[in-house]
């Protein structure tokens, strides 16, 4: 069974807000309900809090110069998944299961946009990176994340290996960076949630903006002896990215990539729910199914 995940961010301004406005900004969420649109805006955020948590993670690992074995493909996912899995806060399991729901149906529906640079995006899924951040999901609660870890490929006789080796992987990324962590407030942020230069981007950027994922990301990380100042910038970027540049000590957070989990997860809703709700239920054992236990 999976956990039975929450909604944690307030949404309610959104809903009552977007129905009679959207249509003409956001046609692909034109045709959704009032609880579709709240699971699109939970979609949204949780991507875009564990996309932001992956370049957090590329920061410190540049920052304190921690063993990279692949330029950061593997790497970055594993020490986001590992300091969000050990926080033991339910925002933060939604968030993983909302990134990983977005690689498996982005893969499924042929959506996946064409993305060059960085080569290892978060946005650049593929099955190794699922078996890795399912071994991971399955080491620290193989009852909690069991059907979702099947669903991303981990064969069950693996099981046993993730949950042995999970352990071994928390206490290597906490020897790593224990002694790069003092007090909360030790490095500080510099957060900006720039305009959309789209009219079409204006209600993702308001989704972003509104949640306060920037915010988030700097209060988990104020803590790390970072070597400097950091920006946290949403903007529009002209394409669906999250990137963390060490020449200018900025993470970017880019509203196209907020549309484009937008657009995926509302397509997914509304073909498998219908407009009413007579269409055949085709659910996934994920967090696009939430408040429901599977």
């Amino acid at each position: 069974m999976l956990r039975r995940f929450r909604t944690v961010l307030s949404v309610a301004f959104l809903v009552s807000a977007l129905p009679s406005a959207h249509a003409q900004v956001a046609p692909a969420l034109d045709d959704l309900s009032d609880e579709q649109l709240q699971q699109t805006v939970n979609f949204v955020i949780g991507n875009a809090v564990f996309g932001v948590y992956h370049e957090a993670a590329k920061m410190l690992i540049s920052d304190f110069s921690l063993p990279d074995a692949d330029d950061g493909r593997n790497t970055a996912d594993q020490l986001a998944g590992t300091i969000m899995l050990e926080a033991n806060q339910e925002w933060l399991d939604t968030a993983i299961v909302n990134a990983t729901d977005s690689w498996y149906l982005a893969r499924s529906s042929g959506e996946l946009p064409e993305h060059n640079a960085p080569l290892y995006s978060v946005l650049v899924p593929n099955v190794a990176r699922d078996r890795q951040m399912a071994c991971l999901m399955v080491g620290k609660d193989n009852e909690g994340y069991g059907d979702l870890a099947e669903l991303m490929g981990l064969p069950k006789d693996e099981w046993k290996a993730c949950e042995v080796a999970y352990p071994q992987t928390v206490a290597r990324w906490s020897d790593l960076l224990k002694s790069h962590v003092k007090m909360p407030g030790t490095t500080k942020f510099d957060i900006r949630y720039e305009p959309a230069r789209d009219p079409f981007l204006d209600i993702y950027a308001t989704m972003v903006k509104e949640s306060k994922v920037l915010d988030l990301i700097a209060r988990e990380f104020s803590a790390y002896e970072l070597k400097g100042t950091v920006k946290l910038t949403a903007r529009s970027c002209g394409r669906p990215d999250a990137y963390w540049s060490e020449e200018r000590r900025e993470i970017t957070y880019c509203y196209e990539l907020a549309r484009f989990h937008g657009e995926l997860i509302a397509a997914h809703l509304l073909a498998t729910n219908g407009d009413r709700g007579d269409a055949p239920e085709k659910e996934i054992p994920t967090a696009v199914n939430l408040g429901q236990e599977l």
